[in-house]
């Protein structure tokens, strides 16, 4: 095995722990603690720290080596503000590919019968794991469907940080509730062709997101609409 391939397989098993949550937000990254993790040398694990710390996953500060990067306030609030402008446009982008690609109708078809079936498994560790897969699926359908290559380029690139996030929203039962039936709603409207249906789902579906977030955040829910009025989540 080469070394390039050597710090690729570090890279994607660190990436795939932080964005599951399995590598929480602030955990130390020590070299040897990475070492024994992986089963790699410390060469490819400097590499691959220093690979996730340019996807702005791992904070490598001197004399106190690596950690995962905190989830902060401002930070959720920036990655929602961005969201929000790019992926409603994404939503009618897709749903302008659903009427004319057959393979992606199928796809998104395929995803609607296993959210219909979703809605009726009782609530358990299994059922929320498999929820994560298909809510992936379905985002990856729908940045493969933008026509835009340069708007897909910046999706695929925001995934881990979402992804990441999305443990925090789904730490609420209720949330994934809600979220099957949002994204219920954003399958019927790819396959209805409807591209301002799909928008406006996409955005309720981002909106309903933060709120969930940003309540765990601070710890209040009964304080949530007042801190977003406020804008406290734009600050550090």
């Amino acid at each position: 095995m080469t070394r390039d391939s050597k710090v690729e397989l570090v890279y994607q098993q660190l990436r795939e722990d932080i964005e599951s949550g399995t590598l929480a937000p602030g955990t130390a990254l020590g070299e040897v603690a990475v070492v024994a993790r992986t089963g790699a040398s410390r060469t490819p694990v400097r590499e691959a720290l220093r690979r996730l710390a340019a996807d702005g996953l791992v904070d490598l500060a001197p004399h106190r080596g690596a950690r995962v990067s905190l989830v902060s306030l401002r930070s959720v609030r920036d990655l929602f503000d961005l969201r929000t402008m790019l992926e409603p446009e994404a939503m009618r982008q897709a749903a302008r590919a659903t009427a004319t690609d057959p393979q992606l109708r199928s796809a998104l078809t395929r995803m609607r019968a296993d959210l219909s079936r979703m809605q009726r498994r009782s609530a358990s560790a299994a059922r929320s794991a498999a929820f994560y897969e298909l809510a992936d699926r379905f985002d990856w359908a729908v940045v493969s469907a933008t026509r835009n290559e340069h708007l897909r380029r910046v999706l695929a690139d925001l995934r881990p940080h979402t992804a990441r996030l999305r443990n925090l929203s789904h730490g609420d039962p209720g949330r994934i509730e809600a979220s099957v039936v949002e994204h219920l709603r954003m399958c019927d409207a790819l396959l209805a062709g409807d591209a301002d249906e799909a928008a406006a789902a996409c955005t309720e579906h981002l909106r309903q997101g933060l709120r969930t977030i940003v309540a765990r955040l601070l710890g209040d829910d009964d304080g949530l609409a007042d801190a977003l009025d406020l804008g406290v989540s734009t600050r550090p």
